[in-house]
């Protein structure tokens, strides 16, 4: 990417501002290799899980009892299944190269939805365990997959072609070009009318065809390679320099505090056997036939293991070593839970609670472009405020940040209007900005050195619980105060939720003598 304006050339506020859109168009190419089919994959992804929970309750689901409880649980299959999937396949790109997992992830991609998009012409009759919603979920499983293994690739990949100066911005634009893409499905009102949820998935499932022809003829084998030894190139350069500079300056005790990753352990900590814990015991809300095939999956692990010792002992080792085993990380990461929820609520609530709260209005008709909203204020808002919050510490980000995005919500517990609406998505979104691609990068920055897909998959797991919590309730919430019949009251449902959100700043707030001296090299 471009390089950053030099540290004593002070820049001016709309410099700050054009700055990340001159880096974006200066990429190099291997850069524009991934952020082209994450900015597709974004508009893909979005715009089919945001029909997800209509499709199955309208008609996968058709005269199945609590349709709405029963339809957020499916959606809770992929975003759940998506975030486990990384934690165990996020180390992929580390082994097999970046190009070669990204190639492989799309092909995932792309046959879990075709099959997905082709199971209501094969088997049009609706039902719970129906052929149409086994075929679905087959679908699904190998969307999960796919996806498992490429948003880790990806972050993995910006690490490998960026330096210090330019990796901020870097995972910015990723970010912020997947938001781009999130927001197109804003303009899905008109197909949605005329070829209906089933006619839009063919359409998604065409976008992923072209993004996987993209990577394929841009992301070369030759390129990577070029763009590592580049990066590398780049890095010698920058630690010379900063070395340099070092020798003529006296380090003072601030200036030389980083972030340690653990070392080489034996044990596996109390707080990784409870997260282990509660995993087991979250898989007893799976619904019948999915939690007996989990278990089945589990015991047939856990004896594998103890019958083999040579495989045993090598996964404990693993565990010990994991990046969860820092208990300063484990909870600066969890502790962003709460506030993780309102992007939950983005595909699993917004949607029909703009349909039905909303009934017989602009906004109910086309409640694809103001669900899609805050897709396209993230991507002009980041590049924004991760250049005029650079040089903030990463800490003091989470803690503003995760207020600003949590505080809106309260917004919606006013009343019911588009004002309201409105300023909650743009205050949200701000909120967004200021912290989350700063996590993103705060996850890559603390990885050892061949190890960022493995740390970025783990940074990405506790939306696995987030996604198995929140639709336990999400479903029961909606059908309770905003049902598709009968008197809504989505004002106290939002309240709730607000309260909620709002947990994840004052958990910073109070933990921050503790924790807040997690420190990257960039601080």
């Amino acid at each position: 990417m471009a390089q950053a304006a030099p540290p004593d050339k002070q820049q001016s506020p709309l410099q700050e501002i054009i700055q990340p859109f001159i880096d974006l168009v200066h990429a190099p190419r291997a850069l524009w290799g991934i952020n082209l089919a994450y900015f597709l994959e974004g508009w893909v992804y979005f715009g089919m899980l945001g029909y997800l929970a209509m499709h199955f309750s309208d008609y996968i689901f058709l005269g199945v009892p609590n349709p709405d409880v029963n339809s957020h649980h499916m959606v809770m299959v992929l975003t759940a299944g998506i975030t486990i999937s990384m934690f165990f396949l996020g180390s992929v790109a580390d082994k097999r190269g970046v190009r070669n997992t990204l190639l492989m992830a799309f092909v995932f991609l792309l046959a879990g939805r075709v099959i997905w998009s082709a199971a209501p012409y094969i088997f049009p009759q609706p039902g719970m365990w129906s052929n149409l919603h086994i075929m679905t979920l087959v679908g699904i499983v190998m969307v999960v997959i796919g996806y498992g293994m490429y948003q880790p690739a990806a972050y993995a990949g910006v690490r490998q072609f960026t330096s210090g100066k330019t990796a901020p911005m870097g995972y910015a634009m990723l970010y912020a070009l997947m938001n781009l893409g999130g927001w197109l499905p804003s303009f899905f009102s008109p197909i949605r009318h005329k070829i209906g949820i089933s006619g839009a998935y063919w359409v998604y499932t065409g976008l992923t065809a072209l993004a996987v022809v993209g990577t394929f003829l841009i992301l070369t084998r030759r390129v990577e390679k070029e763009a590592i030894q580049r990066a590398e190139k780049e890095r010698k350069e920058e630690k010379a320099a900063e070395t340099a500079n070092t020798a003529e300056t006296k380090p003072t005790k601030a200036a030389t505090t980083e972030t340690t990753v653990p070392g080489p352990d034996s044990r596996i900590p109390i707080h990784l056997w409870s997260i282990l814990a509660l995993i087991a015991g979250s898989i007893y809300f799976l619904p019948g036939a999915a939690r007996m095939y989990v278990w089945g999956l589990i015991a047939v692990a856990v004896v594998t293991l103890l019958l083999v010792p040579q495989w045993g002992k090598p996964a404990y080792r693993w565990l010990a070593n994991h990046p969860l085993s820092d208990g300063k990380f484990f909870f600066f990461i969890f502790a962003l839970i709460p506030v993780q929820t309102l992007f939950t609520y983005n595909w699993l609530i917004l949607p029909q609670y703009l349909e039905r709260a909303f009934e017989g209005g602009f906004v109910s008709e086309r409640f694809e472009f103001f669900a899609n909203l805050n897709p396209i204020l993230i991507f002009i808002a980041v590049p924004m405020v991760t250049a005029m919050t650079m040089k903030k510490k990463v800490y003091n980000m989470m803690v503003i940040g995760t207020f600003v995005m949590a505080a809106p919500a309260f917004f919606l517990a006013f009343g019911t209007n588009l004002w309201t609406l409105l300023a909650y998505l743009l205050v949200m979104t701000i909120g967004e900005a200021m912290w989350q691609p700063r996590f993103l990068q705060f996850a890559a920055e603390i990885a050892p050195e061949g190890r960022t897909g493995a740390y970025m998959g783990v940074a990405q797991f506790p939306w696995f619980l987030t996604k198995m919590i929140v639709p336990l309730y999400s479903g029961i919430m909606i059908q309770k105060y905003c049902p598709a019949d009968g008197p809504r009251y989505p004002e106290k449902m939002w309240l709730i939720f607000a309260c909620i959100a709002m947990l994840s700043p004052i958990i910073l707030i109070l933990a921050k003598r503790r924790v807040g001296n997690m420190k990257m090299k960039a601080d």
